[in-house]
């Protein structure tokens, strides 16, 4: 058991290390470390959207469209993931937030989509320009969808086209949480 409290205890040290690039701010960009780039946008909805709003909590933000097969099948695991850690706490982030960003260019599938696929609880952008979109052309969105997982301090601590690595960072850091760390250890 303290062997396995240790191992963690020294995981935690090389992710908080990671983090580190000798100043106290981090660059903004995409690569795991750097700061999320601003997002700020409308809501499908109507509602203004500023990713800075959500700071505390762990956001996952997901490029997909209604017409692409991958990201609607990945729909579902999106949604479990939701449901097991919405109120989860993380080093860095209390509870978990999906930033669903899609690419569609028409309203009517992409509403069609959301409703089949039971994604309510997600706050969804969409612009409508496609692939076109300044949020696509900040994230630099080609031909790949990728999944971005930001803590609670707006930095990226996973990036994958496949949501099971966001899903094993999730689970990683849900048991790196430093108030569970502290109960096993009370054990």
């Amino acid at each position: 058991m303290r062997f396995k409290v240790v191992i963690m205890i020294m995981i935690a040290g090389l992710a908080f290390l990671s983090f580190m690039n000798g100043t106290n701010e981090t660059t903004t960009g995409l690569q795991v470390g750097n700061r999320v780039p601003v997002i700020q946008s409308e809501l499908l909805d109507g509602t203004q959207f500023n990713l800075d709003s959500l700071k505390g909590k762990m956001v996952l933000i997901d490029f997909w469209a209604s017409y692409d097969a991958p990201s609607r099948l990945d729909n579902f695991r999106k949604k479990m993931l939701l449901e097991q850690y919405k109120n989860s706490g993380f080093v860095n982030a209390q509870g978990l937030v999906v930033v669903s960003i899609s690419l569609d260019r028409f309203k009517s599938p992409l509403s069609q989509s959301i409703e089949r696929d039971e994604l309510e609880q997600f706050l969804h952008l969409c612009d409508f320009k496609g692939r076109e979109s300044e949020i696509a052309r900040i994230f630099s969105v080609q031909n790949s969808l990728t999944n971005y997982l930001i803590d609670g301090e707006g930095r990226i601590v996973a990036r994958s086209e496949r949501i099971e690595k966001i899903e094993s960072t999730l689970e990683r850091l849900e048991q790196m949480n430093p108030s569970r760390l502290a109960s096993n250890r009370n054990r």
